[in-house]
């Protein structure tokens, strides 16, 4: 039986291996596993109703922070002596920011005494909004607006996501200009998110986790728009961080979060750009969606009808919004609530 010499092995078997390569290449790839994560279902009406149910029962025993300490705590002016977390480099996907930022966001609500002589002992529900945590020991970060206008008996709470519920037990400080407010409620163990003590470049990514409407834990997607500063009616400047990612009623206090997972920004405000002559309407009472409708605006003088929007302007045609602003605090000026 003749030998094959191992050089012209060594050549046939290669020969043999490329010839097949394309075959190889041309299988179709293994198809990729199912996603293995159950959403969560958020089941709105009963995570609100619970919570008001369990605040009235902490608010019943004394738990909360009384009103009229709330009030005295308001007038003091102090900043909070709390170290927010400092943010890390990783780079985070949109879900993984998600899921680091859900334990750390709370629904914080209020309930009070109803005004019916007759049922004075009976607790109401009231307003909600959106914290946010910044120390493992209880404290939580939203806007001074959700303070503001408070009921006679009104006190706070916070629940989590997994419905457990906290009173709010003091009122740590915090900046009405700013629209910053520090609380630290009943709870050990929390999760801080981390505070950036810088300013977000325009068009860079941000996240935004809140309650817009009843709708509670909801996480949207946007992009810094600019930063604007203005002169409140009070004489005293304010500075906005604009944004693209939806928010509304009920988002007060949502942290806007970078690609590192960090808050760069705070969910105050919204501005509504009507087609109609009146331009635009600030709108921040408002986004507590439980509270009613903000009062209307006072009457604006009738401007030339040369100087009236073209866009989507019809004869006859009644208001139409063309644009809503979001607004929110920046980072540097929440971190400026917090004592060095």
């Amino acid at each position: 039986m003749a030998r094959i010499p191992l050089k012209s092995f060594i050549w046939l078997m290669i020969s043999f291996i490329l010839a097949l390569a394309p075959v190889a290449m041309a299988q179709e790839p293994e198809a990729a596993p199912p996603h293995a994560t159950k959403p969560w279902f958020v089941d709105d009406e009963k995570l609100f109703d619970d919570f008001m149910t369990k605040l009235k029962g902490l608010a019943k025993d004394g738990k909360c922070l009384a009103n009229d300490g709330l009030i005295a705590k308001l007038k003091s002016g102090t900043k909070a002596k709390i170290a927010p977390s400092k943010p890390s480099d990783k780079l985070l996907s949109p879900d993984e920011i998600y899921k680091t930022a859900l334990p750390s966001v709370f629904i914080i609500g209020s309930v009070h005494k109803s005004k019916d002589k007759e049922k004075e002992e009976e607790w109401r529900d009231g307003l909600y909004a959106t914290a946010w945590v910044a120390a493992a020991d209880g404290v939580l970060v939203t806007n001074w607006h959700v303070f503001e206008e408070l009921e006679e008996s009104e006190v706070f709470g916070a629940v989590d996501y997994k419905g457990n519920v906290y009173p709010v037990i003091d009122f740590l400080g915090g900046d009405k200009v700013a629209d910053v407010a520090i609380v630290k409620i009943d709870a050990k163990g929390l999760k801080p998110l981390p505070l950036a003590d810088t300013y977000l470049e325009i068009g860079s990514w941000v996240g935004v986790l809140g309650h817009p409407g009843d709708n509670y834990f909801v996480f949207t997607q946007g992009f810094v728009t600019r930063y604007s500063t203005n002169k409140n009616d009070d004489g005293k400047r304010e500075r906005w961080m604009g944004l693209t990612a939806e928010y509304a009623g009920g988002s007060s206090g949502s942290p806007v979060l970078n690609k590192h997972g960090a808050v760069v920004g705070m969910a105050a405000l919204t501005l509504t750009i009507d087609g109609s002559p009146g331009a635009a309407i600030p709108n921040r009472r408002g986004l507590l969606a439980s509270e009613p409708p903000a009062k209307a605006p006072p009457p604006r003088e009738k401007p030339d009808p040369k100087d009236i929007p073209k866009l989507e302007q019809k004869p006859g045609a009644g208001s139409s919004v063309q644009m809503i602003l979001k607004m929110a605090v920046p980072g540097p000026v929440i971190l400026k609530s917090f004592a060095k």
